[in-house]
This record gives C-alpha cells, sequence and structure tokens, in this order.
C-alpha cells in the first residue's frame, strides 16, 4: 500500500513530493517493470543533511564500514575506476536486507521514477507491455491508442533491435527484471522523439524496421461494462492517482442504468495508493476503511472518503472478484467491503497477503527508499499480512468451455473476436443472478501459487 503526503496528491506524482506510503503489492517491482497499499504519514525528502547524531555504538560500528570502504579503495585490482555511486547503493541494498523484510527496498534514481510513472497514471513512451521469455523481449501486447499500434505492433513479437543495437547484446548476461530495464532504457524517451525497433513477427516468419515517435500513453486502471441482466461490472486493476476519477466516471455511465447488481473485480491488482483505496470504499459505504498498527502497538484509524451524491453505489448485491495476485491497497478494499459492506460476497482464490505499510522517501540524487512502519487489519481487524484473504467462495482460475462469460473490454487489449471463458466471473454471475453456490474445490498439499508477472509498460 502506498502512502503518501496527500498535499501532493498522493505521492508518486511529482520528484517533489514529501513522502509516499505504500502499501505496494509484494511484487511491484516486477508489476511495474513489467504490468509490479495507503493513508497518512509524514515522512521528508532526504534531500537536506540531518543535523541529528548517530548514537555512539553506530558510530563505532560504521567506522568498520569506512576501513573496508578504504581497503578497497586503496587495495582491491582493477582495470577501471571504482564506481562509488553503485557501490553507495550496494552497501543501502545490503543494509536493507539484513532487515529481513521483503518490503523495505532500495530503489535506485530510474527504477524509482518508474514506479512514480506506474502510479501516477500515464507515461511517455510507445505504448507496449513487454516480456522476457526465452531470453527475448516480447511484445506483451500493445496499449490501445497507442504509438505502438498506430505503427502495428502486436502481440508476440519479438523487438531483436533498438536504435540499431541488438536487443540480444543488451540484456546478456542479465536477470529477466534488469534486462526489461536495459531494454527500457532505449526503447522509452520524451513524447515527439522517434525509436527506431527491428521485429521479428513469429505469426508469419516475417522481419521489419518500424520507426515510432513516442508520446504520452494513459495508463487505464478501470474498466467497466454493464452487462447482461442488470449486472454492472467494475474492473480495477491498480489504484493510481487518476483511479478514482476513471471509477466515478465509470459509475456515472452505469448507476443511471440502474443496475440490479455488482462485480468488483480486483484480480491481479497489486496495490496502489492508500487514499486512492480509501475514494474507492468511499462510493460504497461510510466508515472504517482500515486500522493500521504501529510499532508502540497503537492502533490508527483510516476512514473511508466519501465521494460525490451521483457516484454513490446503492445497496445492491456485490461480488467481489479476487485471486492470489490481489495485493495490499486490492486486500485493503476486498476485506473493507466484507466487514462493512451488506451484501457483499468475495470469490475467488485467497489473496496476495500484502498487510504491510511502507513509508516511501524521496532522496536527493532522484532514488528512493521504502522502509515498512506499520502492518494494516481489516475493519475487524483481521491480519492480513503473509495471510491473505480467504474469499467466502473459492473458485479457482479455469477457462474451460463450460465458463463462458462475456468478453469484457480491458481498455488495453485488442477488441476480442473468440468467445471468452473465465470460471471465477462466471460463478460470480450465477451467483448474482441466480443464488448459485459454487462447489468447493478439494484442497491441495502446496495450496495456491502466487503468480508474479514480469512484463513492463514502455
Amino acid at each position: 500500500m502506498v502512502r503518501t503526503s496527500h498535499a501532493l496528491l498522493v505521492g508518486l506524482i511529482t520528484v517533489f513530493l514529501t513522502a509516499l506510503i505504500a502499501f505496494v503489492g509484494g511484487w511491484l517491482a516486477s508489476q511495474t517493470f513489467g504490468n509490479v497499499p495507503f493513508q497518512y504519514v509524514t515522512s521528508t525528502i532526504t534531500g537536506q543533511p540531518t543535523t541529528e547524531t548517530a548514537p555512539a555504538d553506530v558510530a563505532d560500528t560504521f567506522t568498520v564500514f569506512w576501513d573496508v570502504w578504504e581497503l578497497v579503495d586503496r587495495e582491491f585490482y582493477r582495470t577501471d575506476p571504482l564506481d562509488n555511486q553503485q557501490m553507495t547503493y550496494g552497501a543501502i541494498r545490503g543494509m536493507l536486507q539484513s532487515l529481513n523484510d521483503d518490503y523495505t527496498i532500495f530503489q535506485e534514481p530510474e527504477a524509482a521514477e518508474r514506479s512514480r510513472e506506474s502510479l501516477e497514471g500515464k507515461f511517455e513512451g510507445i505504448g507496449i507491455y513487454m516480456r522476457i521469455e526465452n531470453g527475448e523481449v516480447v511484445v506483451d501486447r500493445p496499449i490501445r491508442g497507442s504509438p505502438a499500434i498506430n505503427a502495428g505492433l502486436q502481440s508476440g513479437d519479438i523487438i531483436v533491435m533498438v536504435q540499431g543495437q541488438p536487443v540480444s547484446e543488451l540484456i546478456d548476461g542479465l536477470g529477466d527484471p534488469e534486462a526489461m530495464q536495459a531494454v527500457a532504457r532505449v526503447v522509452r524517451g520524451p513524447k515527439g522523439s522517434s525509436v527506431d525497433l527491428t521485429i521479428r513477427r513469429p505469426a508469419d516468419g516475417t522481419t521489419f524496421d518500424v520507426a515510432i515517435v513516442r508520446d504520452e500513453v494513459p495508463l487505464i486502471s478501470v474498466n467497466y461494462q454493464m452487462l447482461e441482466d442488470g449486472v454492472a461490472y467494475v474492473q480495477l486493476t491498480e489504484f493510481k492517482a487518476t483511479t478514482t476519477g476513471e471509477l466515478d466516471a465509470a459509475l456515472r455511465e452505469l448507476l443511471p442504468q440502474q443496475p440490479r447488481s455488482m462485480v468488483l473485480d480486483l484480480r491481479n491488482n497489486p496495490g496502489g495508493y492508500l487514499t486512492t483505496a480509501q475514494e474507492v470504499l468511499g462510493r460504497f459505504y461510510d466508515g472504517v476503511a482500515l486500522y493500521e498498527e504501529l510499532n508502540d502497538g497503537t492502533d490508527k484509524e483510516f476512514s473511508t472518503i466519501r465521494g460525490p451524491r451521483d457516484v454513490r453505489v446503492p445497496d445492491l448485491p456485490l461480488v467481489v472478484l479476487v485471486n492470489n495476485s490481489s495485493a495490499s491497497a486490492a486486500e485493503i478494499v476486498a476485506g473493507a467491503l466484507r466487514d462493512k459492506r451488506p451484501h457483499t460476497t468475495l470469490l475467488g482464490e485467497t489473496s496476495f497477503g500484502k498487510g504491510s505499510v511502507q513509508n516511501i522517501h524521496q532522496l536527493r540524487d532522484g532514488s528512493s527508499v521504502r522502509i515498512t512502519i506499520a502492518q494494516w487489519l481489516t475493519p475487524n481487524r483481521q491480519v492480513i499480512h503473509n495471510v491473505g484473504i480467504t474469499p467466502d467462495h473459492i473458485v479457482l482460475a479455469s477457462q474451460e468451455e463450460a465458463y463462458l462469460v462475456p468478453c469484457i473490454d480491458d481498455g488495453v487489449s485488442p477488441t476480442r473476436t473468440e468467445p471468452c471463458y473465465d470460471a471465477q466471473l462466471s460463478w460470480g454471475l450465477r451467483l448474482l443472478l441466480t443464488g448459485a453456490i459454487p462447489p468447493q474445490p478439494e484442497p491441495t498439499p502446496t495450496g495456491y501459487i502466487r503468480q508474479n508477472p514480469v512484463s513492463m509498460v514502455q
């Protein structure tokens, strides 16, 4: 879950933000460099030197660090000069890793900027999601209306060269996240600039060159559709700075149609801003959104943030879809709706289980550090961290033909023409329309496998 100093639009909106609080999903890095939770907390841009004196034991211990630094500087055999910045970044990572907390992390300036752009809801580039597959960079899908779509790029295209340099050279010896970052550095760029790509299309065996002019690309986080029998469908893909406005626009179109029930789809939602989660909940009810449990054992209560009257969802039957990639702010919303809103049913798979809160500090060189400061609890004080939320009805993902559903316009992929199958949505609709209860699957020894997709938006 992401927290920020609210004065600056919940945080990741500007490099001058004072603080962010992140209920960021457990795999935000892979999601942001790919597809990768909130309230109020004060912190500062760590751009001014501190006047505080370190405790004596810390100062004594730190002399050992400088002893090693000086020994490396004096004795380490190398043919190239030492990179003091990378040595410093490495030392910071080592310090944070010693805390044994996956969510207390350091991001270098480039990664921090990508995270900021992702949650801001727009970026400048060509508009594709990409992934690494068998050592190659593959276009996972182009974003509708983007320069990539206009240039004719398709899902499954392989990026062979960027600006005349073979991609194989760019990513040689790198892990998947690092490889995507390396390609991102040359694919992304400011609006109006151009990038030259060589594309191989396995679908027809062709290879071709294309020059794409970069532009501003919006990252849509709300998809919606009025289904048959008066069921309103709303999908939240992330809790961005722009999500509340998108949701309000969706509700202003759906609610006048007088839906009799609603599906809120939070599957594969990695989280985002806490303030956005509070605002989303404020469209469904008034009251407690979550509790935050701090180091000193005290709790802090966070309430929903009420929206305008015309976007208040009436007290109609609601099914919330979750899976094992629903994390952080998505879990806050799912848990709060079940605890506080009547006629709400959770359906799908046990959620990810990311129930800690991070304070995100912008550092003076553009890098950032996220520090876990608390854990959050649902309004009924249910612990989520490392446990997840178990839905009322377990339905495993399946695309068998028995589960034919309306094809949902996701605002990103090209319009679907083939049939769509989705067991979880299918059972959600059956429950709302007929009251049918899905059969519970047999438990497995290993439980559910969390999927951490590795893709990056460009």
